[in-house]
């Protein structure tokens, strides 16, 4: 209903926008500041980036892309959005007659990454310049791949040397460093993918060092757990999410590193199954994770060369994509279960020479660390993904021709997953076997 709401609101936007026309009768001017055209109340401007509607005092920007891709996958995964979202191959299932079930090629048309924003300026407030966002897609979350979603929609205070910034956005360890890759799911689950609701203050210390931190709240994107995919683990904690970064840019280099803290709430007793019984526990009423990244980039002056590279070390991050989790440990305190993070290591490097006609290469690797303490069951570990699995990683190079407004673009994904057998004292997969799964992915989009 809350994501409802927030595309509403734009299409409220546009239609407003529409009656304002109506009703000052005002004719279209193009390429004139609307300081020196006093007779008007609404303009639209054409500018370098688009159309733009500007009004007394506010201006607004329209922005987004028409999206088609087209992908083919050699077997199963495990995936989102209707197979648009990729993450890795899923673990072998044989039949009776010893077949592969989840060894089936197969290709899919969707149009549905499609995506709509708005861009709002208006007058100064304390002193700080404003800015306000609403984007949405039709890709859907969850279960439901083909509705209209809220993607992003925060305000921005912009002084000097601080930004406050409050509302949807991206979360920090998604960051300003990204691979610069074709497929929708951007990197995952070797790069940390979320968008939630958040207070981030940045302080630019002079021209080449940044301070920023943010306070996160879950709401799309959600950590697995006892009860599922859930934000309520976070509020009925009372306590949102930490993160504090630090960065450095200068002659077309970023260097950067982060920490994030986060304490959620957990069951205080819950039913768990051993040996075919089910036995119903006592458990600690919270569990606190900690994760940290860092980043480079490299963009050539010339324009030509990008380099980028990232590398993430924590547990509980399944609210980040990423394939870790917890789970409970056979350790009491108290006479309760106390929990245990799942730790792993993901790194990824992406390469891409070009401006016109790109070419590129991505590189991910992810390794499953173990458990902090000994864990009590299998089935009381919550990940994103899979509790079996050992490492992945993908090779994906790619190729795309851009244009002021248009882009197309090919890659192949080669991706490679680990299955094993959960060893309940660390936590790991012994044993394991791979499993690869090659997706082609074209794509054709039209910016606006």
């Amino acid at each position: 209903m809350a994501t409802f709401r927030g595309i509403a609101c734009v299409a409220c936007l546009v239609v407003s926008l529409g009656s304002a026309f109506a009703q000052e009768e005002v004719t279209a001017t193009y390429g004139i500041k609307a300081e020196n055209a006093k007779t008007r109340k609404v303009e639209v401007l054409k500018t370098d980036e688009g159309v733009a509607l500007k009004t007394k005092r506010f201006e607004f920007k329209p922005y987004g892309f028409f999206r088609n891709d087209f992908y083919y996958d050699s077997r199963t995964n495990f995936e989102t959005a209707n197979g648009l979202f990729y993450i890795i191959p899923n673990d072998k299932q044989l039949n009776e007659d010893g077949q592969d079930m989840n060894g089936i090629s197969s290709t899919n048309f969707l149009s549905i990454a499609t995506r709509l924003g708005v861009r709002i300026t208006g007058p100064d407030f304390l002193k700080a310049k404003t800015l306000g966002v609403v984007e949405g897609d039709f890709a859907g979350f969850g279960g439901s791949p083909t509705i209209i979603r809220l993607r992003q929609a925060h305000f921005d205070l912009q002084w000097q040397k601080l930004s406050l910034i409050m509302g949807q956005t991206w979360h920090p360890m998604f960051g300003d460093v990204v691979p610069n890759i074709q497929s929708l799911a951007t990197g995952s689950p070797f790069q940390p993918f979320n968008r939630s609701p958040q207070v981030r203050l940045n302080w630019q210390m002079d021209a080449h060092n940044r301070l920023f931190t943010s306070a996160i709240w879950q709401f799309q994107y959600t950590t697995t757990g006892p009860n599922g995919g859930t934000s309520s683990y976070m509020t009925k904690g009372k306590m949102p999410e930490f993160y504090f970064g630090y960065d450095w840019k200068k002659d077309g280099w970023t260097l950067g590193l982060g920490a994030d803290v986060m304490r959620l709430s957990m069951p205080e007793s819950m039913d768990v199954k051993y040996l075919g019984e089910t036995y119903s526990v006592k458990t600690e009423d919270h569990i606190a994770s900690c994760a940290f990244d860092a980043y480079v980039q490299y963009h050539s002056l010339d324009g030509k060369w990008q380099v980028k590279a990232k590398t993430i070390y924590g547990g509980n991050m399944s609210h980040l994509l990423l394939l870790s989790g917890f789970g409970l440990s056979n350790q009491t305190v108290d006479g309760a279960y106390v929990w245990t993070n799942l730790k792993n290591s993901t790194s990824w490097l992406d390469v891409v020479y070009g401006r016109t006609w790109k070419f590129g290469l991505f590189l991910g690797y992810m390794k499953n660390l173990g458990s902090e303490d000994p864990l009590l069951t299998q089935s009381s570990t919550y990940v994103f993904g899979f509790n079996n699995l050992d490492y992945a990683y993908r090779i994906a190079p790619m190729v795309c021709y851009d244009l002021k407004h248009w882009s197309f673009g090919v890659e192949f994904e080669r991706t490679t997953a680990a299955y094993g057998t959960l060893n309940l004292k660390s936590g790991k997969a012994d044993n394991s076997h791979e499993v690869t799964n090659n997706r082609v992915v074209a794509i054709l989009m039209y910016y606006f």
